[in-house]
């Protein structure tokens, strides 16, 4: 095929896909939470259906982007309906707080992808001190 014939068919595909993806509710977007734990903070994301391998994290210092891609079972596993968003996906995520920039590591266990992040003003918990009284009886 010539190129101007591979552009168009290239360009009917992707409006396939949006059109599949609009059907289907629009795409599928990770829901998440952050979470302070004084020295650190914790990025929380359902990914279900991920492996780490297709995941990505950017860090930008000002937010950290989420992208990668869920795919949808093969047609092969005698799928009759579905309901799941698949698709390619990409979400940005502000720092509620400063972090430390390139500080993230990451972790997956059972879809749910967790991200560490150092902060860079420590959160400490300040407590009431008392002082002793037997010093101060003579």
């Amino acid at each position: 095929m010539d190129k101007p014939v591979l552009a168009r068919l290239h360009k009917v595909m992707q409006l396939r896909e949006e059109v599949e993806t609009l059907a289907s509710g629009g795409p599928f977007a990770p829901d998440a939470d952050w979470l302070d734990s004084g020295t650190h903070l914790t990025l929380i994301a359902d990914v279900p259906g991920c492996s780490l391998e297709s995941l990505m994290l950017e860090d930008d210092g000002e937010a950290v982007t989420l992208s990668g891609e869920r795919l949808a079972l093969p047609e092969s596993r005698g799928v009759l309906h579905r309901e799941r968003r698949t698709g390619r996906f990409s979400r940005r995520l502000p720092f509620p707080v400063a972090v430390v920039s390139h500080s993230g590591e990451a972790s997956l266990v059972s879809g749910v992808l967790s991200v560490r992040f150092e902060k860079v003003h420590k959160t400490i918990e300040a407590q009431e001190w008392e002082e002793p009284q037997d010093h101060l009886q003579d």
